[in-house]
């Protein structure tokens, strides 16, 4: 993808904190706390994802903002690192946007790789920055130009190159966020692996099967699901298979076994391989799958 195909965005800063603890809202769901590095809104990606939950967080926003006073957001990303007293030791700059579309607006990630380096990794601290992106080599060439620091997780979110043409036109192509993770994996970075959403119809055992290769330190499933305001901006039929919750703040989602079916072949493969969790998912999938809910092994976990 190039700069003129990327969807227009806001250089402003941002006037309340940008670090701040995220306590998971679907009812009934396995997933760990964490915190939020909010440094953008929105994704630069044109056009969104199909499925894209931001459609219905920043429905009030026409182009993707990203905030400039990066001293003040390093600060408290500094800050952050030095507290012992934390829910969680996950920074996840990727839960309200993209985390590597803005680099070519406001460069930031090699700021926060050189914080995490000399103030984590070579501190003996636990804290991590985790960064999540559909994007490929092109967005990934601040870490390629960087050393690698055990304190920093990369994560990408991949899905059948099928779906990904139809519902992910606007992200890198599947092959090339592969690429893109097998170099970084090369040069000693850590990697995760998010197979997220995976969507009825289509054919998931290539993916697997590149998964396999990858050997990801972990792998995070989920279904297409959504929630009650992001119907109004998906009109497409893509949520038609969906079965609505019956409490209104949890999540639409296919019929459980439908679900089982879906990641039970990704499962078995991967289990010999990596940690396998599962995104927004209820206990008794987990259960069913033989996966510990406990460890809560996801992607935003420690």
């Amino acid at each position: 993808m190039t700069q003129d195909e990327r969807r227009p965005c806001i250089l402003r800063e941002r006037h309340t904190r940008f670090v701040e603890i995220f306590r998971t809202t679907p009812a009934k769901t396995v997933c760990p706390n964490f915190y939020v590095l909010a440094h953008a809104n929105g994704c630069t990606f044109a056009p969104l994802c199909s499925y894209c939950y931001l459609k219905s967080s920043f429905w009030y926003l026409d182009s993707a903002q990203a905030f400039t006073n990066v001293d003040r957001m390093v600060d408290e990303a500094r800050a952050w690192v030095g507290r012992d007293d934390l829910e969680s030791y996950v920074l996840n700059t990727g839960n309200l946007s993209d985390s590597l579309t803005f680099e070519q607006f406001r460069p930031l990630i090699g700021r926060l790789v050189d914080l995490f380096r000399s103030e984590a990794e070579a501190k003996g601290r636990p804290h991590a920055l985790l960064l999540v992106t559909k994007g490929g080599m092109q967005g990934c060439q601040p870490l390629f130009d960087a050393e690698p620091c055990r304190n920093v997780i990369v994560s990408f979110s991949v899905n059948s190159p099928q779906a990904a043409r139809k519902h992910e036109a606007g992200a890198a192509r599947v092959a090339d966020r592969l690429a893109a993770a097998r170099r970084l994996k090369s040069q000693g970075w850590r990697v995760r692996m998010r197979l997220d959403p995976i969507i009825l119809g289509f054919d998931y055992a290539w993916i697997t099967e590149q998964l396999r290769h990858l050997e990801p330190e972990r792998l995070t499933l989920g279904t297409l699901r959504a929630e009650a305001n992001l119907w109004r901006f998906v009109d497409n039929g893509l949520f038609s298979a969906l079965k609505a919750p019956s409490d209104v703040r949890g999540l639409a989602r296919y019929p459980m076994d439908q679900r089982l079916a879906l990641y039970r072949p990704v499962v078995e493969a991967m289990s010999p391989v990596c940690p396998i969790g599962l995104c927004e998912e209820t206990p008794d999938v987990w259960d069913a799958l033989g996966l510990d809910k406990a460890a809560k092994s996801c992607n935003c976990g420690s």
